[in-house]
């Protein structure tokens, strides 16, 4: 099978995005976005926020924007103005990443409800829940969150029965709660199996959210639950995860970033981020939606040949080839799941969703739009986070909250490279970490 060899890049929203209805914002409203109102006209020049370093989100069928195109903006001023936003403060500057439940022996059925029902063909990876060291998740976020304090939460979260007079063995159908046990307390979940029939039971991640709100520690400005189970929330079939910014509390699932459902959910993996950004896949995707190829512009052919997405498709290829597209399978589960906290901690920070470029904080509406979107932080979202620790939580002007930036680019460059060395690379991180080093280049 001859492979894609992602010669030209689609930096700009896919050809379907105009038929969806989306318009990125224009470029001065984008480096407007970057500031309060009385710094956008520096924003405005200072903003390095090229095409080849920062693309648009891609918007190909079935994506959120694709769902939602007019979705509103949140530039800095809106975000910096929000009423409900928990600033970091002296007193609360901890990110607790709490353990994934232990299941105790009167919810011993719940160890089937992690593994999945795959189709015959995909049987080459065992079945089994998903539970990567939490080091790793710490080491991530203190990373992607760079002067933040990260580490584990103190207690051992544990499922057991919520009806105590249920013995195991009358087991017999999916009940209709269990209990999220934290300390001497316990929390109902509901439970119900998935209309899609993946797993033979979710949990309904509202209520986990209601037990972690419980549990959140006096110092803590955020807390993210891992959860070995699918989830639910209403009117959705699945939920991968959740927060309630206000709160601070935030809930992912690992069940359905196992990789042994990649088939089933049409993933394409040669193409997650930042092979997504492959011009020729997107045709292909364009394709069934009737929408003709249209040739390389003189532009997106300049643009294709460098800066930091090109160094990172460029090194997520070369390691994909290496790999044969059979990574490390376990390190490929972390890579999607480290992604998603991160996601779902912004939103503590009072993070919307990005609609400006493509981004970590985009959202997203499945699995394959999942996995094609970015790890890093858009214009934008980087401003706003690095005010929030630089400036609001250290007391920062502008050259220390510059220094962050940059800062925060190393200590994720490092992330990465310590992860290859361990042998845990995917082409995610090798992409992410050849993007962080063209972006330091230019700093």
């Amino acid at each position: 099978m001859t492979r894609c060899k992602h010669q030209t890049l689609q930096l700009a929203p896919s050809p379907f995005a105009e038929h969806a209805g989306y318009t990125q914002p224009a470029l001065e409203d984008r480096r407007g976005a970057t500031a309060s109102k009385s710094e956008a006209q520096k924003a405005t020049a200072k903003t390095n926020d090229s095409s080849s370093t920062f693309p648009a989100p891609l918007v190909l069928p079935f994506d959120d924007l694709n769902y939602d195109p007019d979705y509103e903006t949140q530039d800095f001023t809106q975000w910096h103005q929000y009423k409900s936003r928990n600033r970091v403060t002296a007193s609360k500057q901890t990110i607790y990443i709490a353990r994934v439940p232990e299941i105790t022996a009167n919810v011993d059925y719940m160890h089937d409800w992690t593994m999945p029902t795959l189709n015959s063909d995909d049987n080459d990876l065992a079945m089994r829940a998903q539970s990567s060291p939490i080091e790793d998740f710490i080491d991530y976020v203190s990373a992607f969150y760079h002067g933040m304090y990260v580490t584990e939460l103190p207690l051992q979260l544990k499922w057991t029965s919520w009806h105590a007079n249920r013995k195991p063995h009358l087991q017999r159908s999916t009940p209709k709660y269990v209990a999220l046990q934290h300390g001497e307390e316990t929390t109902r979940v509901r439970t119900r199996v998935p209309p899609d029939g993946v797993f033979q039971a979710q949990l309904n991640l509202n209520d986990i959210l209601d037990g972690a709100m419980r549990i959140l520690p006096d110092d803590a400005h955020a807390i993210c639950l891992l959860i070995d189970h699918d989830m639910w929330e209403e009117d959705d079939d699945f939920c991968c995860g959740r927060a309630y910014g206000g709160s601070r509390v935030s809930v992912v699932q690992t069940a359905r970033y196992n990789p042994a459902l990649d088939a089933q959910q049409g993933i394409d993996r040669e193409h997650m981020w930042p092979l997504s950004h492959c011009k020729d896949f997107i045709v292909k995707i364009c394709l069934t939606e009737d929408l003709a190829p249209r040739k390389p512009t003189q532009r997106q052919i300049r643009d294709s040949r460098s800066g930091p997405m090109r160094r990172a498709v460029d090194a997520a290829s070369t390691w994909a080839c290496a790999a044969g597209y059979r990574e490390n399978e376990d390190a490929l589960w972390f890579s999607r799941l480290a992604r998603t906290v991160s996601h779902e901690i912004a939103h503590c920070f009072a993070f919307d969703h990005c609609v400006y470029y493509a981004c970590n904080s985009q959202g997203t509406a499945g699995m394959k739009e999942d996995v094609r979107q970015p790890p890093y932080l858009c214009p934008v979202c980087e401003a706003k986070v690095s005010h929030a620790i630089a400036v609001e939580a250290f007391n920062g002007g502008e050259l220390k909250r510059k220094m962050w930036v940059k800062n925060r680019c190393v200590q994720l460059q490092r992330f990465c490279e310590t992860l290859r060395r361990e042998g845990k690379g995917t082409a995610m991180w090798s992409g992410l970490e050849a993007w962080l080093g063209e972006r330091l280049s230019q700093m």
